[in-house]
């Protein structure tokens, strides 16, 4: 059950039976404080971050941090300020005790889970809101960038504070959202912010479907078409594998036609980039190349990539 104490150092717990707590720290003080006390004692600490309704790809990375580092901790906030004004902000899942149950089961030593006012005390609820932003250009200017404005200032600013609350030694993003890590990583690198981040590898239903809070927007009849983006970068990834990246043009036109004839209502963009997100030269290796995607599905914007190296030829 759920308890709560205003001592220093003490915070709401959740946890079954003989197993492990989870710590929940709901305010800036408690956070600072609690990785203040990891510190002290001499512990490493990873950080996941995400804005909650939890799923196997979350639990993967909470997974990866508990592995490398001796604390865990999760954030759990839905970030206003990386929304657009049409996006699905208001209708976001959310799942916040399911969420705690999962992290319990999961043995993370400690969730942050703030209020909206918490992390934005001047009532902030959109991009245009904050005084202060940190941008990262060019690889934000390119994929899921060019067709949500804004999108990446509203996360790096958002992660960028967390990063400096939590004070973690690594954080972990899932490869799902590559463009987002490939961000994250350029914004720590460029501020020389003392903390490693690190990729992992996505996780996907047995059908190839990569896993997203937002497949539950998804009917049954959606559900059944959505593994085919996957399929589809698969096989354009290993057309690029055997021909090289000469071909990666008419790869990305093919791939297209094929999702749209099954089914997906619209395709916002098939491309493929360097791993550095750079621009594709005929003479490119093709070990460099993935070939991303981003996709209209009913209530859905589904996203996926896939590395050449890593497909079959």
């Amino acid at each position: 059950m759920w308890s709560t104490s205003k001592t220093p150092g003490r915070h709401a717990r959740h946890g079954r039976g003989g197993g492990a707590l989870l710590r929940v720290l709901r305010t800036i003080d408690d956070v600072r404080q609690q990785t203040r006390e990891w510190r002290d004692a001499g512990s490493s600490i990873g950080c996941v971050m995400t804005m909650g309704a939890l799923h196997g790809g979350h639990l993967s990375l909470v997974d990866a941090a508990r592995k490398e580092c001796e604390k865990a901790i999760l954030t759990l906030f839905v970030n206003p300020i990386q929304f657009g004004p049409d996006e699905d902000f208001d209708r976001y899942p959310r799942t916040e005790e399911a969420d705690f149950r999962a992290l319990a089961e999961r043995s993370c030593d400690a969730v942050f889970a703030p209020s909206t006012r918490t992390i934005f005390p001047a009532g902030e609820r959109s991009l245009g809101d904050v005084r202060t932003r940190v941008v990262v250009r060019r690889l934000t200017e390119v994929l899921c960038g060019r067709h949500r404005p804004g999108h990446f200032d509203g996360v790096t600013t958002e992660v960028h504070l967390m990063l400096r609350l939590v004070d973690c030694d690594r954080t972990y993003w899932g490869e799902k959202d590559y463009q987002q890590y490939a961000v994250i990583r350029a914004m720590a690198e460029d501020l020389a912010l003392p903390v490693g981040v690190v990729p992992c590898p996505t996780v996907r239903d047995s059908d190839g479907l990569a896993l997203s809070s937002r497949n539950t927007y998804l009917d049954a009849a959606q559900r059944a078409i959505a593994p085919t983006l996957y399929a589809e970068l698969r096989r354009g990834a290993r057309r690029i594998a055997e021909g090289g990246a000469a071909i990666a043009g008419p790869t990305k036109t093919d791939i297209a036609a094929r999702l749209l004839a099954s089914g997906f209502d619209r395709v916002e963009y098939v491309e493929v980039h360097t791993r550095e997100l750079g621009p594709v030269r005929a003479d490119t290796p093709v070990a460099d190349l993935r070939v991303f995607a981003a996709v209209r599905l009913g209530g859905a914007r589904l996203i996926d990539n896939v590395a050449v190296a890593e497909v079959d030829r």
